[in-house]
């Protein structure tokens, strides 16, 4: 039933008993003369009476009509019909269609609730710092990484703010240009703050008129910076390394052929030094080519047990004349027979000679080499401590990369490559192992080669 035939019966049934009031009051009325105009002013009075009720009525059952038609079309699912097609009567038509509102308000509330939450795991799983800036630039959103990258100040930044949480002045001036234009903003630029860090940002603003504010990404570039760095230094090193030699073998070839091939007494010290240059040129080549195929994964190693005593015992006599030439003590203590490490048996004396070599190279006349093996639960150590001249400590996070020279002009005149360290970390790496280093400058050096011992529980 509707509201307007609920409220025409209810009016029917009060205009009923309005009428037979009347028909009562008129007839006692006519009983007494003197009452007539008494009966036709109370007739006239309920009538009004009746008149005003129905349009107060009115004025209720239309909006409400209204109210149950919207609430309908709200109600529709997803098939075009509302739920209340079959009701009794509008109010339970209304009550049906309200009862299906809040139902689709909850699934709703509980979809956009799950959406928040898979977009935040999204945004706190990801390495790139993320920033939503409002048009009065205060942080309407940062995830964990945005938050880190900038060394935010506050813990909660929503609402505060961007200058408050942050002191980063590029960030600032990039949402700044990014409200002015609509085109996207890139910029990199150092962070100097707990660590220094090279950022790359792009600022994007946000559709529609006015602009409800811009987003921010940041990306840490710092260790691809690092490492384009490192290649044009390769380059130049390269192009060093394999000048020197190829300019003193031209500049002694050139000699020789000038007239110095018929002096007997420098003909010979010339093509020693040509042999020399060329050997020196021929290493570094190897050695190149050996970091080159470690790195891409192509060098073919065996691995087995390696025993230790056979590999210290053929470095001993390997190094010994060396040693004795420069006069320096090389004690070298060969761990038991029951120490093995799970590794490339070439590379493991790779890795032994090229310690010892350096060690004997950079210690003085009258110091000292001592080698030994300190086993744990899980790795052995291999160590080489010398008395030479030490490292300084702002060159000991280095020297273990490629063609990197503490002492540029004695490596040189010893003649070494510079990438003897190099090859001994990436072939500790290829085995499961770490490279580390102790030394003071001045007092000598410790270099630790550690490998997977076998049988380590």
């Amino acid at each position: 039933m509707t509201f307007s035939a609920r409220f025409w019966r209810l009016f029917l049934l009060y205009a009923a008993l309005l009428a037979l009031f009347a028909g009562i009051v008129g007839a006692m009325a006519a009983a007494q003369m003197a009452g007539v105009w008494f009966g036709l002013v109370t007739i006239l009075w309920f009538g009004l009476g009746a008149l005003a009720t129905w349009y107060a009525v009115a004025q209720v059952t239309e909006p409400l009509a209204r109210l149950s038609q919207s609430v309908r079309e709200l109600a529709k699912s997803e098939d075009g019909k509302p739920p209340s097609a079959n009701a009794a009567d509008e109010m339970a038509m209304l009550s049906a269609d309200v009862e299906q509102i809040r139902r689709k308000l909850s699934r709703g509330v509980g979809e956009l609730q799950t959406n928040a939450e898979h977009l935040q795991a999204v945004l706190s799983s990801m390495r790139e710092g993320v920033l939503a800036v409002g048009p009065d630039t205060t942080v309407m959103l940062a995830n964990d990484a945005g938050r880190e990258l900038l060394e935010f100040s506050a813990a909660e930044p929503q609402g505060r703010p961007l200058l408050e949480v942050t002191r980063v002045r590029p960030v600032y001036d990039a949402v700044q240009d990014a409200f002015a234009e609509a085109e996207p903003i890139q910029r990199e630029f150092d962070v100097v703050g707990s660590q220094r860090r090279r950022l790359a940002l792009r600022a994007n603003r946000l559709p529609g008129n006015p602009c409800p504010g811009v987003i921010v990404v940041l990306h840490d570039v710092s260790d691809i910076r690092r490492l384009e760095n490192l290649r044009r230094e390769l380059v130049a090193n390269v192009s060093h390394e394999l000048k020197t030699p190829l300019a003193a073998i031209k500049a002694y070839a050139e000699t020789l052929r000038l007239g110095a091939v018929n002096d007997p007494e420098h003909n010979l010290a010339f093509v020693a030094r040509i042999e020399e240059q060329a050997e020196r040129l021929h290493q570094l080549i190897l050695d190149m080519l050996q970091i080159a195929r470690v790195e891409a994964g192509e060098e073919t190693f065996d691995i087995v047990d390696v025993p230790l005593r056979e590999v210290f015992d053929e470095c001993a006599a390997q190094f010994a004349d060396a040693a004795a030439a420069r006069n320096i003590e090389l004690r070298i203590d060969s761990p038991g027979e029951e120490v093995f490490v799970r590794a490339d048996e070439e590379g493991v004396r790779t890795i032994l000679s090229n310690l010892v070599d350096n060690a004997l190279k950079y210690t003085p006349a009258g110091g000292h080499v001592a080698v030994r093996a300190t086993p744990n639960h899980r790795f052995v150590a291999l160590e080489v401590q010398d008395t030479g001249i030490g490292i300084a400590e702002k060159d000991q996070a280095r020297v273990f990369e490629r063609f990197y020279r503490a002492d540029k002009a004695r490596s040189r005149e010893l003649g070494g490559t510079g990438l003897g360290l190099s090859i001994v970390k990436h072939l500790a790496q290829a085995f499961g192992g770490t490279v580390g280093l102790d030394s003071r400058l001045r007092e000598g050096s410790t270099f630790r080669v550690s490998l997977p011992r076998v049988n380590a529980t």
